[in-house]
């Protein structure tokens, strides 16, 4: 069957417009919504492709102390840009305050849940740390301009108006002749220097303010606060930075763009699931091909075998498995030994009780620099006598969409195959 999604994957951009124009409306995408798709497509399947509901939100500690010091940082600088600067004490009432309010609302159903060895007082303890090491750190906050808080912004990262961003900024900051984009953090963990998302998501934002208020600043910055360490790492957001991030998301929006259609066409494989570490946290594991299996009870299937139950098929598949890939192991190890045994007495038999062994020597050649060997077939006119199709690198380049298997006149066709690897649970 000719893969159609492969192909519009390959159309111009003016057909996949007018295509887009007919089959959906184009999406607005955000951050976090991207970050799904890159974490697991399938996940991203089910939650805003499929739109199935996720289990009841059930708020945090940690998401509380984030919220509660956000909100305190919003209305802190919102009186700052009004000339009203509070002191200290007003800022930690207001911090508790906002932090009792977001309690209530968490536990108006059910008690809060706290993981680990922590307490409430804890996350309490922090959230006044935050508030009031940041607070001396800015104080008087007689210089600051502000711009907006907590500022929704809508933006197009292609000329054509066709891939739609959304997001949200926490603050926005005019320091002379250069717009500062401000993002707080509270995460107890510091993320390594070369994880960029944080950068990544903020140099978006950095295109929003070229759209919004480009004839009103020169450069721009982007700021992050990570509160629990003290840290605050400023980067510039030059146009050779915008281009690298806004293509690199360009094309995510795209790859998107390919599996929802071919989703909608009917390839209900487009969107596969990765095993990763989120696995055990996602909200759909009661539904993913990955983990569904876990909350089946054990059934009987029958077959040449007779009756046997899918947990036991299972064990005594992967008993097999391993017998093998031992058995494997020790009859490499065999071959060692019979092989140094047959040079030392220069034989091309051997006989054992029951069976006998014909040994015959050959030789492989390997490649050591693929560019000259090439060169050098060129050259005495064989080049085409040697290539050869390997089906594993076409399948590949199939896979990764570098080739549209329906260009290929019929000369390839896919089929359904399946490989079965075994772990431990």
């Amino acid at each position: 069957m000719r893969d159609f999604s492969l192909a519009f994957f390959f159309l111009n951009a003016t057909l996949r417009k007018i295509f887009s124009f007919f089959i959906e409306e184009m999406s607005v995408y955000s951050f976090s919504q991207l970050q799904v798709f890159q974490q697991c497509p399938r996940k991203y399947q089910y939650k805003y492709v499929d739109q199935i509901k996720e289990k009841e939100f059930e708020s945090s500690p940690d998401l509380i102390l984030g919220h509660s010091v956000h909100k305190v940082l919003e209305n802190l600088y919102n009186n700052v840009n009004v000339f009203k600067i509070p002191n200290l004490e007003e800022v930690l009432e207001d911090f508790h305050a906002t932090r009792n309010q977001e309690i209530a609302d968490a536990t108006k159903e059910k008690p809060l849940q706290i993981k680990g060895q922590q307490t409430l007082e804890d996350y309490i303890r922090r959230g006044e740390h935050y508030v009031n090491a940041y607070y001396k750190k800015y104080a008087p906050f007689t210089g600051v301009q502000v711009i907006a808080t907590e500022s929704m912004v809508n933006f197009d990262l292609d000329t054509a108006g066709q891939q739609k961003f959304r997001g949200v900024i926490d603050r926005i900051d005019k320091e002379g002749d250069t717009f500062v984009i401000n993002d707080y953090k509270t995460n107890k963990n510091l993320p390594p220097e070369q994880k960029q998302e944080y950068t990544e998501q903020l140099s978006l934002y950095g295109l929003a303010l070229q759209q919004k208020y480009g004839k009103y600043f020169k450069q721009i910055k982007a700021r992050l606060h990570y509160l629990h360490f003290d840290i605050t790492d400023e980067r510039e957001i030059t146009d050779d930075v915008l281009t690298t991030v806004v293509q690199k998301y360009s094309s995510i929006i795209e790859w998107v763009e390919h599996k929802k259609f071919a989703y909608n066409m009917g390839d209900k494989r487009a969107f596969e699931p990765v095993q990763n570490e989120y696995c055990k946290y996602c909200e759909y594991m009661s539904i993913c091909p990955l983990r569904a299996h876990m909350k089946y009870d054990d059934e009987v299937i029958w077959g040449e075998l007779g009756a046997k139950t899918v947990k036991g098929l299972v064990d005594e598949y992967v008993q097999f498995a391993k017998q093998e890939s031992e058995a494997k192991a020790q009859k490499e190890l065999l071959k060692d030994m019979l092989v140094e045994y047959l040079e030392k007495k220069w034989l091309l038999k051997l006989f054992g009780n029951a069976y006998k062994i014909s040994a015959s020597q050959g030789e492989n050649v390997s490649i050591k620099d693929k560019d000259l060997l090439v060169t050098k077939l060129q050259e005495l006119g064989i080049l085409n006598e040697t290539l050869d199709i390997d089906r594993f690198k076409l399948q590949k380049l199939i896979k990764d969409g570098k080739i549209d298997i329906s260009k290929l006149n019929w000369s390839a066709e896919k089929n359904a195959s399946w490989t079965l690897r075994w772990s431990a649970l």
